[in-house]
C-alpha cells in the first residue's frame, strides 16, 4: 500500500505568512509608540512642565492596554481550549497598540481597562471580525465616554500651558467655514501638523512618521494600499474643491489630510485584512466611500471621530463591494453606474459645502506666507 503524499495544490499562495505580516505592522508601530512618549512625556518633562509621574503617563497608558488586553485574550483562549500561536500573540499586541495610539492623553484609567477587556472579547469573536474591526468599536465607545466626561481631552499638561486658544474641531462654526486663524494658527503652521507637535491622539499626530510607516508597509506588502490611496485622494480632492469654492488657500486640503487622525486611520484601520474588501475594485470603491463619509462627518458633526465612524459604516458594506468587484472583473460595464453615483456624490457634496458656507475671513498675504 502506497503512502499518501501531500503536495501543494494548483492555487496561488502568498509567500508571506500571516504572522510575518503582523510582525511588519508591529515594526511600523514602534516609532509611533516612541513618538507618543516623547511628545506627551519626555519633551514636556525636559521643559519642566510636568512631574515625573506625568511624564510616564503615555507609557503607563500603553502598558495598561497591552497588558490587560493580552491577558484577557489569553484567558478567553484558555476557556475556549484554543492554543495561542505566534499569529494570535502578534495580532492582539498590534491591536492593543493601534487602539491606545488612537486615544487622547486624558483618557481615564477605568476607560482604558474596560476598553482593553472589551477588545479582547471582540477579538475572540472570529465571525464578528469579518464584518467590523474590533478596534473601531472599542475606540468609538471610549471616545464617546471621553467626550461625555472630559473637556480638552487631547491636551497634555504642556499643551494646556502653551496653547492658550481652545481647540477648534468644528470645521463649520456659526454657519461659516473656519479660517486659517481658527484651524491652524493657534498651533503654529502646517509644518507643526506635519511633524506632529499639535494636540491629538496619543500617537496619530505625526504625519511625517505615518507617511514613512505607509511606505514601509507598502514595501513589505503588509496592507491593501489601494484603500489608503483612494481614501487619501478622495478627501484631498473634495477638500480642494471646497477650498476653491469658498476662496480658501492651498493650505486647506493639506490641513484636512494632516489633522483629525486621518492618516493613522487610513493606514492602520482602513486596511484591516478581515473587514475590508478583497477584490481590487471593491477596495477602490471602499476608499471612495470612506472619503465621502469622512468629509460629510467632518463638516456636519466634527473632526473628532469622523474617520473611525466612516470606517465603521463602510465595513458593513464589505460583502456588497466585493460582489460588485467580482462581477466587474468580467463585466466592467455593470460597475459604471456605481462610479457615476460616487462622482455625483463627490461633486454634489463638495459644491454644496463650498457654496453654502463662506469662510469667515479672506486669506491675506500673511496667511499664505505663514501657512507652511
Amino acid at each position: 500500500m502506497k503512502a499518501f503524499v501531500l503536495k501543494d495544490g494548483p492555487f496561488l499562495k502568498s509567500k508571506t505568512k500571516a504572522s510575518q505580516l503582523k510582525l511588519t505592522i508591529l515594526v511600523a508601530l514602534i516609532p509611533l509608540v516612541l513618538f507618543a512618549w516623547v511628545k506627551n512625556g519626555i519633551y514636556p518633562y525636559l521643559h519642566h512642565n510636568m512631574t515625573f509621574q506625568q511624564m510616564c503617563t503615555p507609557i503607563t497608558m500603553i502598558g495598561i492596554v497591552v497588558l490587560i488586553s493580552t491577558l484577557s485574550y489569553f484567558l478567553i483562549q484558555k476557556l475556549k481550549e484554543e492554543k495561542m500561536n505566534h499569529y494570535k500573540w502578534l495580532d492582539i499586541l498590534c491591536s492593543s497598540l493601534i487602539l491606545v495610539l488612537l486615544l487622547p492623553i486624558q483618557t481615564p484609567i477605568y476607560l482604558l481597562v474596560i476598553g482593553s477587556i472589551a477588545m479582547a472579547i471582540l477579538e475572540s469573536c472570529e465571525p464578528l471580525k469579518k464584518y467590523v474591526n474590533p478596534i473601531i468599536i472599542v475606540a468609538l465607545l471610549i471616545l464617546i465616554g471621553n467626550t461625555i466626561t472630559n473637556h480638552n481631552i487631547y491636551y497634555n499638561v504642556y499643551e494646556q500651558e502653551i496653547f492658550s486658544d481652545q481647540p477648534s474641531y468644528q470645521i463649520i462654526t456659526d454657519g461659516a467655514l473656519s479660517s486659517y486663524q481658527m484651524l491652524v494658527q493657534p498651533y503654529g503652521r502646517l509644518l507643526d501638523f506635519f511633524l506632529g507637535s499639535v494636540p491629538g491622539g496619543l500617537g496619530v499626530t505625526s504625519s511625517c512618521l505615518l507617511l514613512i510607516a505607509f511606505l514601509y508597509l507598502c514595501y513589505k506588502k503588509a496592507i491593501k494600499w489601494e484603500i489608503t490611496i483612494t481614501y487619501f485622494f478622495t478627501v484631498f480632492g473634495m477638500s480642494t474643491f471646497i477650498g476653491l469654492f469658498s476662496h480658501l488657500g492651498y493650505w486647506y486640503p493639506i490641513y484636512q489630510i494632516m489633522s483629525g487622525g486621518f492618516l493613522f486611520g487610513a493606514i492602520f484601520l482602513a486596511t484591516d485584512s478581515l473587514s475590508t474588501p478583497t477584490t481590487p475594485l471593491g477596495r477602490i470603491l471602499y476608499g471612495f466611500g470612506l472619503g465621502i463619509l469622512t468629509i460629510f462627518f467632518r463638516y456636519f458633526i466634527g473632526t473628532s471621530g469622523s474617520v473611525i465612524l466612516s470606517i465603521f459604516i463602510m465595513s458593513l458594506f464589505t460583502t456588497l463591494l466585493d460582489h460588485i468587484g467580482a462581477v466587474a472583473r468580467f463585466h466592467f460595464e455593470k460597475s459604471i453606474p456605481v462610479f457615476l453615483l460616487i462622482w455625483i456624490c463627490i461633486l454634489t457634496l463638495s459644491i454644496f459645502i463650498g457654496t453654502r458656507y463662506q469662510v469667515e475671513t479672506k486669506i491675506d498675504m500673511y496667511q499664505k506666507r505663514e501657512s507652511i
